[in-house]
């Protein structure tokens, strides 16, 4: 018999790739550093007109950052082989459930609105008009558009949201999804789905500052208390957002939702009695958006929904990670 003293102890279990944090870092300063770049001539400009003028065109081009910045990263890490399938860019299979998550990130955000409206009636937040559609009426009159059938005024509006949604919006939404759902997302998801989502949250939030101190989305608002409000808002929709391109390891479905949040940020006024609802708590970007959002959320995350769809990758590192989340996380097993 051998002598030998016997070891017990377990082998260690196999690790998960590592997360490339100086690269996740350098994208965070690189794309914070250039939008701060990008905006700040708005905070130097005093004659309305010309800030009215320049404001849609710098955010547009603020939007394309995320996805310049992932890019540079990707050129300097990858090899031409993998760079499109390591921003999102991956071939859709099945193509039939790939159309549907595509019809689901055009619908979701819709029913998160519809769907938040009754809860800020309920609270007091909201009023209501589906007989007459005044607030609707009000905003046409506004607009030099005369009188007009109520029917024709929903068709034009309903018209409106298809085409911003799919077609108007899609290319500066893509612009950020490469940048937060296709780069970053698969980065972080070996930490597991709640913390990729908290994380990718609060810096596509903060990311927004520039813009939001000058009163986008919550002009009602002091800065700072509208810089918290992005962030949850960020956060909670980031996570649907996230569940899509998780699912079909592509950056399509995200930047379709992404596109379709833009599209309907005016939806409350259809069915508003009249324009002066305060958008910190009314539409997704609200509270009560929150609310609806937050539930959503919560049963994707107790289904264990955020698994990527089974599709082999050639090198981890340019695809969605599946099978490596830590056990001890709150992402898929």
């Amino acid at each position: 018999m051998s002598s030998e003293p016997v070891d017990h102890t377990l082998p260690a279990p196999p690790s998960g790739p590592a997360i490339p944090w100086r690269q996740v870092t350098l994208f965070i300063i690189v794309t914070f550093a250039l939008t701060w770049l990008v905006v700040l001539p708005l905070y130097f400009i005093d004659e309305p007109r010309l800030f009215q003028t320049l404001y849609l065109p710098i955010a547009l081009l603020m939007m394309g950052i995320p996805a310049f910045v992932s890019w540079g990263i990707v050129c300097k890490t990858q090899p031409k082989g993998q760079r499109a399938a390591a921003l999102g860019f991956s071939r859709p299979r099945p193509v039939g459930k790939f159309l549907g998550y595509l019809g689901l990130a055009f619908i979701i955000p819709i029913g998160i609105v519809l769907l938040s409206l009754p809860i800020a009636a309920a609270l007091g937040l909201y009023t209501p008009d589906l007989a007459n559609f005044s607030g609707l009426q009000q905003v046409f009159e506004e607009a030099g558009a005369g009188s007009m059938p109520v029917e024709m005024m929903l068709l034009s509006q309903i018209v409106n949201v298809v085409i911003a949604a799919w077609v108007l919006n899609v290319l500066p939404a893509l612009g950020e999804e490469i940048g937060w759902r296709g780069w970053l997302t698969p980065q972080l998801l070996p930490l597991g789905a709640i913390p990729t989502i908290a994380i990718t949250g609060v810096i596509w939030g903060l990311w927004h500052t520039p813009l939001i101190l000058l009163g986008h989305n919550y002009p009602h608002l002091p800065g700072w208390q509208a810089v918290i409000f992005m962030v949850v808002f960020c956060i909670l929709i980031g996570g649907i957002l996230a569940w899509l391109s998780i699912r079909t390891r592509s950056v399509w479905p995200a930047a379709l939702g992404h596109s379709t949040i833009n599209a309907i940020g005016g939806l409350p006024l259809i069915f508003s009695a009249d324009t002066t609802f305060d958008t910190a708590h009314v539409g997704i970007t609200g509270t009560t958006g929150w609310i609806v959002t937050g539930i959503v959320l919560v049963v994707l995350l107790v289904l264990k929904s955020f698994k990527p769809a089974p599709v082999p990758a050639v090198d981890p590192r340019a695809a969605w990670p599946s099978d490596y989340l830590p056990s001890n996380t709150s992402g898929p097993q």
